[in-house]
């Protein structure tokens, strides 16, 4: 099948939102499992810092993360019938962006939630790492953000060789 010869000037914005919603979402929420672990290696009082800013950045990247959804919705409409929602790799696409946001709101976004209670409520000076329920949350939070990793390279291949396409 032959793709769009010239796309469109609206296709072309649409895919240029698409990769820059793409980079501050996906960018945004690989960015902050550095923060995350700095924090559970910090004192509660580093840690709240941490994982404050850290939650508030994550509710950007999940307004980008939503843009890249409806944007690749978009682009598919605009693409002429060169692209169908029915092809293997479109589908693809959407099953991983489902598990991302699953993970999101399944593990790492209530993780992050905990530890930064379980900060907020331990005597500043104190390690985060040295409370229990803070380490449960912490491993949550790093099985959650590897998993995201590996769904993010997954979605990377998927959307750079189109199979089935």
């Amino acid at each position: 099948m032959d793709r769009m010869d010239e796309p469109s000037a609206i296709y072309q914005i649409i895919l240029l939102l698409h990769i820059v919603a793409a980079i501050v979402g996906f960018g945004g929420v690989i960015a902050h499992g550095a923060y995350n672990s700095r924090a559970y290696a910090s004192s509660a009082q580093e840690a709240k810092v941490l994982l404050n800013a850290t939650q508030t950045v994550v509710q950007i990247a999940h307004y980008a993360i939503y843009a890249v959804f409806v944007l690749g919705i978009i682009m598919v409409s605009l693409s002429g019938g060169d692209v169908g929602f029915g092809e293997p790799w479109i589908s693809a696409s959407f099953v991983i962006w489902i598990a991302l946001v699953g993970l999101a709101h399944g593990m790492v976004k209530p993780s992050v939630k905990a530890m930064a209670e379980r900060a907020a409520a331990m005597e500043p000076s104190a390690e985060l790492r040295s409370d229990g329920e803070a380490t449960a949350a912490a491993k949550k939070l790093a099985l959650g953000e590897g998993l995201t990793q590996l769904l993010l390279v997954a979605a990377i291949v998927v959307m750079v060789w189109q199979f089935g396409g």
